[in-house]
Parts: structure tokens; sequence; C-alpha cells
């Protein structure tokens, strides 16, 4: 039975993906470091800590405290000035699973800081009964470390949670912690190898409440 569900932020529930792959680029480029847009899909759904090994892999001798810094100042300012945009049907299925008593979890690669303000402009302050964020745990995704945190603080077993992922390295975390995985594609497509990590594919989240029925 399934009692809680696990949630990613980024493409999963606001629209920012497009906008931090172009944010990413302009963080570079204050560093003279032009970004491909593999090196940019290759940083979505993990750490910090992740992204700064990944930069100096990349682009040796990289200021990454700054290219961090200029990151989530590029971000804020962007989401400050136009406003956070939401995935379709976010603000109703997270009220609605809330309703029917299901616990939800946050558990976005994220910096605190940045998920904060991203939860006040949304609204949802109190949407979550948990936020994890990628600070809280030593191995980022794809590693499970982030929802078995979740599903622990929840109280819950992780084979009673669902993970909504969108990423990779999202569904590979969530399968990994022993959730059962939803995928939801955003920037990144569904392709056959992901049938390993995915129990479930849905288009977007007005369908996720119809599926925890099947499951219930």
């Amino acid at each position: 039975m399934i009692r809680g569900v696990c949630f990613d932020m980024d493409g999963v529930l606001v629209d920012t993906e497009g906008l931090g792959g172009l944010v990413l680029g302009e963080a570079g480029a204050r560093q003279g470091c032009t970004m491909t847009r593999a090196q940019c899909e290759a940083l979505i759904g993990v750490t910090m800590k992740t992204t700064r090994e990944l930069l100096k892999g990349w682009f040796p001798g990289i200021d990454t405290d700054r290219f961090v810094q200029d990151w989530y100042t590029l971000m804020l300012e962007r989401v400050r000035r136009d406003g956070l945009p939401l995935k379709p049907h976010a603000d109703e299925t997270l009220r609605r699973l809330r309703r029917r008593g299901l616990k939800l979890a946050l558990c976005t690669s994220n910096a605190r800081k940045v998920v904060e303000e991203y939860l006040a402009l949304a609204g949802w302050e109190d949407a979550f009964d948990r936020v994890i964020t990628g600070d809280m745990v030593q191995n980022g995704k794809p590693a499970p470390d982030i929802y078995l945190l979740g599903a622990r603080e929840l109280g819950l077993e992780p084979s009673e949670c669902l993970g909504v992922e969108d990423s990779v390295n999202g569904v590979k975390s969530v399968r990994a912690a022993g959730l059962r995985c939803v995928m939801i594609p955003d920037s990144l497509p569904y392709t056959p190898e992901l049938a390993l990590f995915v129990n479930t594919l849905l288009s977007d989240l007005s369908e996720l409440e119809a599926m925890i029925d099947k499951e219930r």
C-alpha cells in the first residue's frame, strides 16, 4: 500500500530545468568557460558536491565556489523577477494528496536556501511533511541516500512510498532506495533503457492520483 510520496523538485514540481541550463551557461561564461548542452544535462539532479567535482574535471582552474554562488544568484534573480514557473497540475496535486492523508516529502538535490525560497514563492511552506535537500546526505543521486532519508523521515518503509522523478539520476536513485519509481519526463526523454528503473511512466502530474488509487 502506498502511504507516502517523495517528490523531486526541479522538472517535476517547478518548471526550472530549461532556465537552470541557461543559467548554468551564464555562470560558466562569467569565468570564460563554455558549457555544452551535454555538460548542463549531466548536472541535472545532482548535488552541489557532485557539480563541483564535475566542473573541476571539465574546466581545470575554475572557481567552483564562485560558479555555485553565481548560479544561485542568477536563478534567484530570475524567479524573483519573473515568478517561479510551476509544472502543470503541481499545486492541485499536492493539495489533493494532502487532503487524502498521504505523507509527502520533497527530496531535491538543490541547496536548502534555494529550496526555501522556491517553496515560499510557490506558497508551499506547509505542503510537505519533510523537506530533504542535497546538503543533508553524503551521496547525491543516483545513490539512494536522499530517498532513503525521505522515507525514513516520513516514518515509512521505502516499499510504502512512491518516488516521482524526471531525470536519469533521479529514477536510479529512487529504484536503488527501494521506492516504487514514477517518471514524468521533462527535459530528458524516457528511453527503453530506463525500464530497468521506472515502474510507471506518466505524462504529467494530473495522472498521479489515479495511479496511486490503483496501488492502494
